[in-house]
């Protein structure tokens, strides 16, 4: 197959820390490859502590595993796993799950596009075999008072070779920016003390961001919410939980501008 090697190594690596972390001593974690005519299969499977069925078709979402360790020191809001099925989906394959229910394991299977065999492997990483996953490093800030929203989308987006900065308050992201000046803000409209559309207007107002993609973060998509947000300034509305092939695609377009403006 072909695609970004430290992004797959980095998709092998999570599943297998979340193993090992659900795993008790003495247990057993087995990883497995499979090659089908389409597709390259990879199965990490364990005898830890498994899932509830509601549990197996939540887990790869942001949040999902709070109620699974709630009851255990190490924790965790599963950015891990989230981030498993973001790289995954960018790479056109896909992730799921599987467990016999609590205390009887987990199964997790990746399932990836396999290369004909007139084709070779190159030597391109994601960025250049699929235009629409990362054309250049852009400087992003994040602007979101959820921290984990604001993490796990900080860790997809430096997975694709962004260069990220995050703040959680909107005072606090006016100073980063006249500091960093961010190329892209991707902001959360939901914000304390000022919401995103005034922070959008004062970014505009600024030198050092007024030519800066904005792109608003709402847990809202109606059309009142699209106006308000377009009158704002902003260049685009994503909805939560945001699509990430669509928020790529975005930025791969911006990526292409700015190379076209630099040369």
């Amino acid at each position: 197959m072909e695609g970004d090697r430290k992004r797959l190594v980095q998709v092998v690596v999570n599943i297998l820390n979340n193993a090992a972390k659900y795993t008790r001593d003495g247990g057993h974690i087995a990883i497995k490859t499979e090659l089908t005519e389409a597709q390259v299969i990879i199965e990490v499977s364990d005898d830890g502590i498994g899932m509830a069925a509601d549990l197996v078709t939540r887990v790869f979402d942001l949040f999902a595993q709070a109620e699974r360790t709630s009851d255990r020191s190490s924790g965790g809001l599963g950015l891990g796993l989230a981030l498993v099925k973001s790289l995954v989906e960018l790479h056109g394959g896909a992730v799921t799950c599987s467990s016999d229910g609590v205390g009887k394991g987990s199964t997790f299977r990746v399932c990836l596009p396999r290369l004909k065999d007139n084709q070779q492997p190159g030597d391109r990483g994601i960025a250049e075999t699929d235009p629409r996953i990362c054309a250049d490093s852009l400087r992003i800030l994040i602007v979101d008072d959820n921290m984990d929203a604001a993490a796990m989308l900080a860790m997809l987006l430096e997975a694709l070779g962004h260069q990220v900065l995050v703040e959680h308050g909107p005072h606090r992201a006016l100073q980063r920016a006249r500091e960093s000046r961010p190329q892209v803000c991707l902001l959360d409209i939901g914000l304390p003390e000022m919401d995103g559309n005034e922070l959008a207007r004062r970014l505009h107002d600024m030198p050092e961001t007024r030519d800066a993609v904005l792109i608003a973060v709402t847990g809202y998509g109606q059309q009142n919410d699209r106006e308000s947000a377009l009158a704002a300034g902003f260049d685009h509305l994503l909805v939560k939980p945001v699509d990430t092939q669509k928020l790529v695609a975005i930025l791969a377009g911006i990526g292409t501008m700015a190379s076209g403006t630099k040369s």
